[in-house]
């Protein structure tokens, strides 16, 4: 290879490109990477690539073992042996859900499947609902998962409604950065271009739409393979379709149970031990097998008759019920409705209404939820009671974390039967009503001691929310959403969901000309919150503009647009308009009483922001202290946590570290109890302004790759009423830098890049 004389990384990797008769250019082609990437390796600007790099270079260069391994060993010394693991040696995906119970019958589709994936990158299992596709998606990604150096990714998009989600999933799945300027493809491919993993999509049948996008992604990421699961194939290109066929019901040649009989036997005798193990049961249980086609779903409904029934008189109530279904359906599907109509033939009259109303909940729900809404849409009877037999016949899920949901099959039955009895369009009314109370019930506890039992409650909503807003919007109803926006912006910004929750109000707003202006106004606090945070100022001075002038006499309205516009002025220096802003808005904020004592309190908060940016300490202490006295009066996290960062700014100017730490130590743990993910961000900067201070320099880096890595995820700086001083940040870096090493500070930041926000967050203590 020629590079015994010299073994440093840049001529190595120049030698092993010179070989392979490439530029530069070229080889940044093939490797997915820039031609400056690899200009800086060669001139040793760069001595150490992460490890992703390293194998995308020797693939382009189509290394051998040996040639490889000489690669890998030309990183320097501390990260080399790190960089050769990793080169080596598969990044460990999230863990794969385990299904409880084993896979049966599917030894020679999985080994199919595997080696389809080793020929083809984009493969579609494909099938009827109920058929076993994600089961078998998943026992795929298992066995081939170590082929893939970073992973399989899996995205579960059952919950979605809108085939432009898909993308978006999948972006979110990958820790994709979000630039709200570009198509979120884009944002995607950026992250996997470079990277070997394994995509798992699973329930893309009523998202088909959504397969040219799926195509594109396939072909701008050349190491990229993706798994889908489908009813239907996506009928793109480089597809290769396996059609998932239900289990062979006919008796091996030396008389062992079939596929079929081995998984009904299975599942039947965990509910009724012994079930069907009497020689004389066989032919009722191969029957039950045939008439239900081999389906895997169809099976499991029917071994929870056992615990009633045994094999012959499972197969008597069986019989019928399978000869029903739409004619024009293909004949799997055909039993498939007739096995989910059977099972819903034995309940009830209130248990078939509860299955109905079930159909319009998406992602799950809790009893309190469907009892609520069953109450809004009419019910008369006992939910507790009908909710029992359907999970006594395995048509709903109680999860041990007292979660409701329908396996999706199920639950497409479900809302088939919504539609077909003509309760769709007052179920819908119900679940939106009643998903708008539940983000109003729990609005105001994010400004209070309640905040983070009512983050915790609206995560597990969050699918039923969007659906009530789409749903809502889709017949007509603009209030609903438009006032979801209000209830929900603050929750959006603790979560750093600020490009969704954009969409969201904006979306409402697009025919705000029905709304009535105090919802009007509120809609628009929402767009122009979640505006602000994403870095776009002016968009969000529009929409507080807007507020306020839609807010008519509301002080509440009052107090946050006007607030809004002194956010707007101190982003952009006029300290004198933001000074006016916020005592405007604390006037109003006091006027409308209790409830608002909130942005009483961020006003006065901001206030001292301006007093330190204008170098009166004195005077920005008294100013957030008042603000922190009634935030902490409230118990109030999100509040306290922006007064002592301002705090922390006044105790590093003056010199007194241990103060400034011990502000830097609270807000970082209220931040972690919120999830505030971005205010974090902001507190790791700060932090290592503080560790170059006392010459902690070894902290530097740390701390700045961790607030880097939050803000590259968030996909903007988030909290613009900050005003740090990108001078001290910069300075900090420059002088852990000098003490440490390029290299060595280098290294360090990519460490940081990957800690965990606890672990970031631990080093802000002495």
């Amino acid at each position: 290879m020629g590079t015994q004389g010299d073994s440093t990384l840049g001529t190595v990797l120049r030698a092993l490109r010179e070989g392979a008769g490439l530029s530069q250019e070229e080889l940044a082609e093939r490797a997915g990477l820039s031609p400056h990437a690899i200009s800086a390796l060669e001139r040793g600007t760069r001595t150490r690539p992460y490890p992703h790099t390293l194998r995308s270079l020797a693939t382009a260069l189509d290394l051998t073992d040996e040639q490889r391994a000489a690669l890998v060993a030309a990183v320097p010394p501390r990260s080399s042996r790190q960089a050769a693991a990793a080169a080596a040696a598969p990044v460990r995906p999230r863990d794969l859900p385990v299904p409880a119970t084993p896979l049966v019958g599917r030894d020679d589709d999985v080994s199919r499947v595997a080696d389809l994936l080793g020929s083809g990158r984009l493969v579609t299992l494909s099938g009827p609902g109920g058929v076993g596709k994600t089961r078998l998606a998943l026992a795929v990604a298992a066995r081939v998962r170590d082929r893939f150096a970073d992973g399989v990714t899996l995205v579960e998009l059952a919950p979605l409604l809108e085939a432009p989600q898909v993308v978006a999933a999948v972006a979110d799945a990958v820790d994709a950065v979000r630039d709200p300027a570009r198509p979120v493809l884009d944002d995607a491919v950026d992250v996997l271009r470079g990277q070997h993993r394994l995509l798992v999509l699973d329930n893309l049948e009523h998202l088909l739409d959504a397969a040219p996008d799926v195509a594109a992604l396939v072909e701008a990421v050349p190491d990229l393979t993706v798994l889908t699961t489908s009813r239907a194939p996506l009928r793109v290109r480089g597809e290769t379709e396996y059609g998932v066929e239900p289990l062979e019901v006919d008796e091996a040649p030396d008389g062992s149970p079939s596929p079929a009989a081995r998984l009904l036997l299975d599942r039947a005798q965990r509910v009724s031990p012994g079930w069907g193990a009497d020689s004389a049961d066989a032919p009722a249980v191969n029957a039950t097998c045939e008439q239900l086609a081999g389906l895997p779903l169809a099976l499991e409904l029917a071994a929870a008759r056992a615990r009633l029934l045994d094999p012959a008189a499972l197969l008597d109530r069986l019989d019928s019920a399978l000869r029903s279904g739409p004619r024009d359906l293909p004949p799997r599907q055909r039993t498939m409705r007739a096995t989910l109509d059977w099972s819903n033939g034995l309940l009830d009259a209130p248990a078939q209404s509860l299955l109905r109303l079930l159909g319009v909940f998406v992602g799950g729900t809790t009893l309190a939820d469907l009892e609520a809404v069953a109450g809004r849409a009419g019910a008369t009877y006992d939910v507790v009671a009908a909710l029992e037999s359907l999970v006594e016949h395995s048509l709903v899920v109680a999860e041990p974390s007292g979660r409701l949901r329908l396996l999706e099959p199920v639950a497409q039955y479900a809302r088939d039967l919504l539609h077909e009895s003509g309760e769709w369009d007052g179920a819908i009314r119900a679940h939106a009503a009643h998903y708008l109370a539940v983000a109003e019930l729990n609005s105001s506890s994010y400004r209070n001691g309640g905040q983070v039992a009512a983050l915790n409650r609206i995560d597990l909503e969050t699918a039923n929310l969007d659906a009530a807003a789409e749903r809502s919007l889709a017949v007509g109803d603009v209030e609903t959403p438009a006032r979801m926006a209000w209830e929900l912006w603050l929750y959006w910004w603790l979560r750093g969901r600020h490009d969704h929750g954009r969409r969201f109000a904006e979306a409402a707003l697009q025919r705000s000309h029905v709304l009535a202006d105090d919802v009007h106004a509120r809609a628009a606090l929402g767009a122009a919150t979640m505006a602000f945070a994403m870095d776009d100022v002016a968009g969000a001075a529009r929409w507080w503009r807007l507020s306020y002038e839609h807010a008519g006499d509301v002080d509440e309205i009052l107090s946050n647009s006007i607030a809004g516009e002194g956010l707007v002025a101190l982003v952009e220096g006029d300290l004198d308009l933001a000074r006016d802003r916020f005592h405007r808005a604390m006037r109003h904020a006091a006027a409308a009483g209790p409830e608002v004592e909130w942005t009483w309190a961020l006003s006065h908060i901001w206030l001292g922001t301006v007093a330190l940016l204008e170098g009166d300490a004195d005077e920005a202490v008294r100013f957030v202290d008042e603000g922190l006295a009634s935030a902490r009066r409230r118990d109030d996290r999100l509040t306290s946590y922006i007064a002592l960062y301002n705090l922390f700014q006044v105790e590093l100017g003056r010199g007194d570290h241990d103060a400034a730490r011990r502000h830097l130590e609270e807000g970082a743990r209220l931040s972690l109890e919120t999830g505030d993910q971005a205010n974090l961000a902001y507190l790791l900067d700060a932090g290592a302004v503080l560790a170059a201070a006392s010459g902690q320099h070894a902290r530097v880096p740390l701390l700045l790759g961790a607030a880097q890595a939050i803000r590259e995820a968030a996909g903007s700086r988030g909290y613009g009423y900050y005003r740090p001083d990108p001078g001290a940040i910069e300075a900090a870096a420059d002088e852990a830098r000098s003490h440490l090493g390029a290299d060595r500070y280098d290294d360090a930041l990519d460490t940081g890049r990957g800690l965990p926000a606890t672990d970031a967050a631990a080093m802000l203590r002495t």
